[in-house]
């Protein structure tokens, strides 16, 4: 008979729950019991009650709550709690995944067919590379996908889960889990009037700029120049990432673009356009009311992992 090992954890802490790691990672990323209570579609009293049993379990406080305000955050001691927080769901799939292979076979872990539009593509080498390193069993095919097919690939079974920025999710008839806020910045290496230009529409009119043509990352643009009534100077408008960073770098025109697409070696000359426009929040959804198999949850955890390093960078 083997040994088995005894797990050294505190007797307070056998209190912590599931749950209740999922109900603090919903207040970290939305800032609001209302919020998480409506993302995890539990009630708000719910929420609370988890993570008042939480506090309990660990014996301090993770959440701050300020006073006449309707937003709170986490303390320190919530932050240290929630990073170790993603590497225990993460264990836990990974276990899931192996205990219904070696159950099931192969179909346990068939392909998971992950769809992703032009512009999230800079989320998928790290998410594949992820994927390679902690769940090889995972077998993953990524598709180019239209943004508005989506919902018409996941609902046919043309694709298992999908990257999208459909929001809310719930409209599209899709579940899933917030993975990045991507915000929106003007490129423009040395270009004078840029900074005005932020926070100023006119001025923002007024320079030669390159955006997207279609697609969730194009609209917001649009729309906002047509609410003012203004008629921007576009000088290049594609669906082409690397022809909008290139023009930038050449100073041609300054590129309106979210942030995931930008060159590393624009970056620093990327200014907030936070004034201006909101941020694309970016999930991994499935269609609304499917289990989610294994294997695909793999997925999801490492998505959400890799756009926490991506915000935090």
């Amino acid at each position: 008979m083997s040994a088995v090992a005894e797990l050294p954890v505190d007797r307070g802490w056998v209190g912590v729950e599931l749950r209740h790691l999922t109900a603090l990672a919903a207040i970290a990323r939305t800032n609001s019991f209302v919020r998480a209570a409506r993302s995890l579609g539990y009630t708000q009293s719910a929420i609370s009650a988890q993570i008042a049993a939480l506090e309990r379990a660990v014996g301090v406080q993770l959440i701050s709550r300020a006073r006449g305000s309707r937003f709170v955050r986490l303390t320190a001691e919530g932050e240290i709690l929630l990073a170790h927080a993603a590497a225990v769901a993460n264990e836990l799939d990974r276990a899931r995944a192996r205990i219904a292979e070696r159950a099931g076979g192969e179909a346990a872990v068939a392909g998971v067919r992950l769809g992703a539009p032009r512009s999230l593509a800079p989320l998928l080498p790290p998410l594949l590379a992820l994927l390679r390193h902690e769940a090889p069993s995972a077998r993953v095919l990524v598709r180019e996908l239209d943004e508005d097919r989506a919902v018409a690939a996941l609902e046919h079974e043309e694709a298992t889960l999908c990257l999208t920025t459909a929001a809310p999710l719930a409209a599209a008839r899709l579940d899933g889990v917030h993975v990045a806020s991507d915000p929106f910045v003007l490129v423009a290496p040395d270009l004078v009037d840029a900074a005005s230009a932020t926070t100023d529409l006119d001025s923002l009119a007024w320079l030669p700029l390159a955006a997207l043509a279609t697609g969730s990352a194009a609209r917001p643009v649009d729309d906002l120049f047509a609410r003012a009534r203004l008629h921007p100077s576009f000088v290049l408008r594609s669906d082409d990432a690397a022809a909008l960073n290139a023009v930038a770098r050449e100073k041609v025109a300054a590129a309106v673009l979210p942030r995931l697409l930008v060159d590393a070696d624009l970056l620093p000359h990327a200014l907030p356009l936070d004034r201006l426009l909101e941020p694309r929040e970016i999930s991994i959804a499935w269609p609304a009311g499917r289990d989610v198999a294994p294997a695909a949850r793999l997925v999801v955890n490492a998505a959400t992992r890799v756009g926490a390093r991506r915000s935090r960078s």
